[in-house]
């Protein structure tokens, strides 16, 4: 199965068994201000040299960033990507690779990779949050990719914690985003990057620290929510600011066993993610292929 990963800089291709073993993959510069028909062009390009070393592809799955129509198959608008507005982008990447082809949202798509390849095997019900630039993420509930109505389950990142916290790009006020981004942290802050935050607060600088448990907490309220409402076997954090691994995951779980009773945490996992960061998107989009073509 071929995987497609459309990001704002750059496309991220692999090809993988139903069962998640990983046989080639290649990346290409996005260069989105050439348009999506040419952008696809170059995908089908690197795809087909991929295919040539690897075997020919069943089907295709691309994760692409943003809100999606599912029912007419339209890529309403690409975040980051400039004048790509409703594009029929499974259509034309179907056309150019000869191929089934299907499109899920990236975040979903690192969901459903991580619940049948990474930390949710053997699992039946998982929650994501990619933490990165912003906060997104995935449902899977009952071996189920739970989309929703409209397609737009998922923006875990715009659960309101705080009716009275800072304003999110979104319009609402006090989202999850606001506090567990590596946006929010560099901003709370004030001295450099997320990642030179977490360095420094492992250094036992206290405001760094201060900055990091803050953090920790806002995701923490996302996190018991979510538990009381799904209550999934298992929580992942995934996405750039969760290489900090247990520095932040023990932080989080300890937020949570604050706010959750205590029974009904017996069974609930938070840890971090088991699919390696650059090959997340596009190997979940591969993989919820093989999920399509089965069913």
């Amino acid at each position: 199965f071929l995987g497609v990963d459309l990001g704002g800089t750059r496309i991220k291709l692999g090809l993988c068994t139903a069962q998640g073993e990983v046989r080639e993959t290649a990346a290409i510069p996005t260069s989105a201000e050439r348009g999506p028909e040419e952008t696809i062009a170059r995908m089908g390009n690197a795809a087909d040299a991929l295919m040539k070393k690897a075997g020919r592809a069943e089907a295709c799955g691309s994760g692409v960033p943003g809100p999606l129509d599912l029912a007419r198959k339209i890529l309403l608008r690409a975040t980051n990507l400039k004048g790509w507005d409703k594009v029929p982008y499974p259509e034309l990447l179907g056309k150019r690779l000869d191929l089934p082809t299907f499109m899920e949202n990236d975040a979903n798509c690192a969901a459903w990779g991580e619940f049948i390849a990474g930390a949710g095997r053997g699992t039946r019900s998982l929650v994501l949050y990619t933490l990165g630039t912003g906060v997104g993420g995935g449902i899977v509930i009952n071996g189920e990719l739970w989309v929703g109505a409209s397609g737009a389950a998922g923006e875990l990142g715009h659960m309101t914690i705080d009716p009275n916290g800072p304003k999110c790009a979104c319009g609402l006020n006090g989202c999850v985003e606001q506090y567990a981004s590596a946006t929010a942290v560099a901003r709370k802050w004030g001295k450099g990057s997320c990642k030179e935050c977490f360095d420094a607060a492992k250094e036992g600088d206290g405001s760094a620290l201060a900055a990091v448990d803050w953090a920790a907490d806002g995701l923490a309220v996302g996190l018991a929510n979510m538990i009381h409402v799904i209550h999934p076997d298992l929580i992942v954090l995934a996405g750039g600011m969760a290489l900090a691994g247990d520095f932040l995951i023990d932080r989080v779980r300890q937020g949570v066993r604050r706010r959750v009773i205590p029974i009904y945490l017996e069974k609930i996992r938070i840890e971090g993610s088991k699919v390696p960061g650059d090959d997340a998107g596009w190997l979940g989009a591969a993989l919820w292929a093989a999920r399509r073509i089965a069913s």
